[in-house]
């Protein structure tokens, strides 16, 4: 490989002693960017009055990386948010209860989004059944807002009856940091060029997020960086190595 401009797919999985386990496509990835550096302690003489440099100590290498993803489904975000991805199913809610105190123009979020079907009822001794758009209005379904428009004749806590639709829902710092074995298989783009590329890195250790722009005038994306574990099972072996190995393969 000569000039060079890769792209390609990255897949992730769990690294199962040394080897890929079941591995997940991260759909379009705009960067995999590694870093390579090593530490070393230096000493200097003493008697030349120059200080130079007369012996180095090798302390060690560290191999970071930047892994930026277009996509931001359940699994990406999980990775930087330190997640669990939950699969909640369509169903139905029962006397949910709103908070007290009410006044016009309040508005409710529901436990659930997506919904349908609502009946909200007062806390008198014979329930009244609120009247849409005189009493309330709801304000947004998919977001499951409700806003108040004349609770003055009833009686408070009010319940919500309704209907709401399946979610995927990504939790926050609910796991420790993920590991992750890597493998991008990639092509050259310059000039037409026929060079394939295989990346393995073996046991990536993620680091939470930094920035994830909710609200944006631009395309959103999630930044994820980290740092390359020593893998131990490959580490013996010199075809290996410890950290990963880049394969150019040839045509066959």
């Amino acid at each position: 490989m000569k000039d060079f401009s890769l792209q390609g797919k990255v897949w992730l999985g769990e690294n199962l002693n040394g080897q890929p386990g079941a591995m997940n496509w991260v759909n379009d990835a705009a960067l995999l960017q590694i870093s390579a550096s090593s530490e070393e302690e230096q000493r200097r003489e003493s008697w030349s009055g120059k200080r130079n440099i007369s012996a180095t100590l090798s302390t060690g290498s560290e191999v970071s990386f930047t892994l930026t993803l277009n996509h931001a489904n359940a699994k990406n975000l999980a990775l930087g948010l330190y997640g669990t991805v939950n699969t909640v199913a369509s169903d139905s809610v029962t006397a949910e209860a709103f908070p007290t105190g009410l006044v016009a123009d309040d508005h409710v979020v529901l436990d659930r989004g997506n919904i349908s079907n609502l009946v909200i009822e007062d806390s008198a001794g014979s329930p009244v059944t609120l009247v849409l758009d005189t009493n309330y209005e709801i304000a947004d379904a998919v977001g499951g807002v409700i806003r108040i428009l004349d609770p003055a004749s009833l009686t408070q806590p009010f319940n919500a009856d309704y209907d709401h639709g399946a979610s995927t829902d990504v939790t926050m710092f609910t796991q420790k940091a993920p590991v992750r074995y890597l493998i991008m298989t990639g092509e050259n783009t310059v000039d037409g060029s026929a060079d394939k590329v295989r990346v393995r890195l073996y046991k990536l250790k993620f680091n939470p997020v930094n920035t994830l722009d909710l609200i944006n005038d631009q395309f959103g994306e999630i930044q994820l960086t980290g740092t390359a574990i020593l893998d131990t099972n490959n580490e013996p072996s010199a075809d290996l190595g410890g950290f990963g190995r880049i394969e150019l393969l040839e045509a066959s």
